[in-house]
């Protein structure tokens, strides 16, 4: 598995640069491995799981640039950021051109860009190698199913098993807060997921997500959506304005898909219920059909319908956070529009209504929703189907 610890080599011959550097992002909690004579840098490389090279470079000496050639070439995927005399601006043309991640001149006196480059770059690169260790294992997968058609079976109900461990418990309370959920997939892996966690001021997150496609591929993004949003959660704080936390979280999470170059894009719901479970705020990544909302007697869509793209289809995608206030009684239900497909009427505006109807005549709950499609009855479906239920600690 991928190590936790950031690791990187730093490459100078001059002592003092040595010293301080290293002592420097040691302070910073980095695992530092120190090449002051550039002929040990490749074994170090070759022996040790390194996040990121920062080499001290002097284009005057033949053995550095050829270590820099040796290096890109055998180690391509390991950001590579160069400090070094900078002449002209062609220098850094130059540099860059082979494959240098970033350039920064002599004397360095932007130590704090410097710090948030590396910090930048090792946080993509663990992504990146945490990624392809997952490629490798599913190709390896992957030739094994070839075996045999029972063997493929059996590894689909495994991979069925795993994504659904991923996924919260079916029935949970988070600050007061009843959360169940309800996943049926049309094949053996489902292309729907939805999570919810609890944040240190005692709000609570949660998503439900619909990836494009269906099968294994779908469900793989489905698996790395969960691990991009708790990783942006972890490097973040939330500021203490919730709507610019939510849009940037979606904003990241749009980023990093189009990163991927997945040909996949994701509709997704995002919200976040107040510590004092007084007020939601939410992002609507294209999400349909649009949570429904039962308070005071009263049940509603949300508002939001539209408001912004998927991710993963646009990369200039601007998202938006929208409010609604909470009473005590509210119950929230959202689910992925494979419901839609097993309710009759073709129009949109016509399904809406009977979904608000059904929930009015069963309850806005996933009982209701399951009783009233019978959805424990189908063995079969054409979409999947995800469903999350939020009640407030007075409902019912």
């Amino acid at each position: 598995m991928e190590s936790d610890v950031s690791q990187l080599l730093l490459i100078t011959d001059e002592s003092p640069i040595s010293a301080k550097m290293s002592a420097h992002y040691e302070q910073l909690y980095y695992q530092v491995l120190v090449a002051e004579d550039p002929v040990l840098a490749m074994p170090l490389l070759h022996k040790h799981a390194v996040h990121l090279i920062l080499f001290f470079y002097d284009p005057n000496m033949p053995q550095q640039t050829a270590l820099l050639k040796d290096m890109l070439e055998t180690f391509e995927e390991i950001p590579l950021i160069v400090v070094t005399k900078v002449v002209t601006a062609l220098d850094v043309t130059d540099l860059l051109a082979m494959g240098i991640t970033s350039v920064f001149s002599l004397p360095l006196d932007r130590q704090q860009s410097l710090d948030n480059c590396v910090a930048r770059h090792i946080r993509h690169a663990k992504l990146f190698f945490a990624n392809r260790l997952y490629r490798q294992q599913l190709e390896q997968t992957n030739r094994r199913l070839n075996d045999s058609l029972a063997e493929l079976e059996r590894d689909q109900q495994a991979g069925r098993s795993m994504q659904q461990r991923l996924m919260p418990p079916e029935h949970t309370q988070r600050n007061g807060l009843t959360i169940q959920r309800h996943m049926q997939s049309s094949l053996y892996l489902s292309g729907d997921f939805v999570d919810h966690t609890s944040l240190a001021d005692g709000s609570v997150l949660f998503y439900l997500a619909d990836v494009s496609g269906h099968g294994a591929s779908s469900a793989m993004l489905t698996i790395l959506l969960k691990s991009l949003t708790r990783g942006i959660l972890a490097d973040q704080q939330l500021e203490q304005d919730q709507s610019v936390a939510i849009a940037g979280i979606m904003s990241r999470l749009n980023e990093e898909i189009m990163d991927f170059d997945v040909d996949k894009h994701v509709t997704m719901f995002m919200g976040l219920i107040s510590a004092d479970r007084s007020t939601l705020t939410y992002c609507v990544g294209g999400h349909y059909p649009m949570p429904v909302l039962y308070q005071q007697q009263q049940l509603n869509y949300l508002e939001g319908l539209g408001s912004s793209f998927p991710l993963g289809l646009f990369a200039e995608a601007e998202y938006q956070s929208l409010q609604q206030s909470l009473t005590d009684d509210f119950a929230l239900l959202l689910c992925s529009d494979g419901v839609l497909e097993v309710i009759p009427n073709n129009q949109q505006e016509d399904q809406e209504a009977v979904l608000l109807d059904l929930l009015r005549n069963n309850g806005c709950n996933i009982d209701g929703l399951v009783s009233g499609l019978q959805l424990d009855k189908r063995q079969q479906l054409p979409d999947d189907i995800a469903v999350l239920s939020i009640e407030g600690n007075a409902h019912g």
